[in-house]
């Protein structure tokens, strides 16, 4: 998987997207619904795979399953024909607060039970990682993107990264690193933040 997010406001630049073999292209909900309904479906006529990207603190970190409901109004706004596979949707959540997120990821599966999902978040947080949380995360299908950058883009070791979910019982499958786009090592496989921050020319 090589997908990265479209910075605010921006269509894709394909040729930069093409230099680092990115197919999957997520886009974010806090721009006018018609212009990701525009990017969304051209990127889908070119052969690409479409996502739409939301953070919590966008909506001022909204309790419990509101953050659920937000996400899936934002998504009927765009008023296109959403399957369980497209486009692919991600959360940006990084409150340490396993109550609330578990009962926002137990609200998404009421309203799209099989829609192609993943949560991003700060890397190293296992430490606050229950069991009952790590059960509600497997429970909920969703894929764990953990942040591999600090700070001020300081890289994170994406094996520790994953080690710190895995040793809580998270199973590897579920995991794929997000990486800092300026600086993507060979071979890499997940997430690249930003597009903007992709090397070019």
């Amino acid at each position: 998987m090589h997908a990265v997010w479209i910075d605010a406001g921006n269509d894709p630049h394909w040729e930069r997207i093409d230099k680092w073999g990115i197919r999957w292209l997520y886009f974010p909900l806090s721009d006018p619904p018609a212009d990701v309904r525009r990017r969304l479906l051209d990127t889908k006529a070119r052969g690409y795979v479409g996502g739409v990207y939301s953070a919590s603190n966008w909506y001022g970190n909204p309790p419990g399953g509101d953050y659920a409901d937000i996400v899936s109004r934002a998504l009927a706004a765009l008023n296109i024909p959403v399957t369980n596979g497209w486009p692919k949707v991600q959360f940006d959540d990084e409150r340490h607060e396993p109550v609330t997120i578990a009962a926002w990821l137990e609200r998404w599966r009421e309203l799209h039970r099989y829609h192609d999902t993943s949560w991003t978040l700060e890397s190293m947080q296992g430490g606050w990682w229950s069991p009952g949380f790590v059960e509600a995360v497997i429970e909920a299908h969703v894929r764990v993107v953990p942040q591999c950058y600090q700070g001020a883009m300081q890289p994170v070791d994406t094996l520790a990264a994953a080690r710190d979910l895995t040793r809580r019982g998270l199973p590897d499958a579920l995991i794929s690193p997000f990486y800092d786009a300026a600086s993507l090592p060979i071979g890499w496989d997940g997430f690249a933040f930003t597009m903007g921050r992709l090397p070019w020319p």
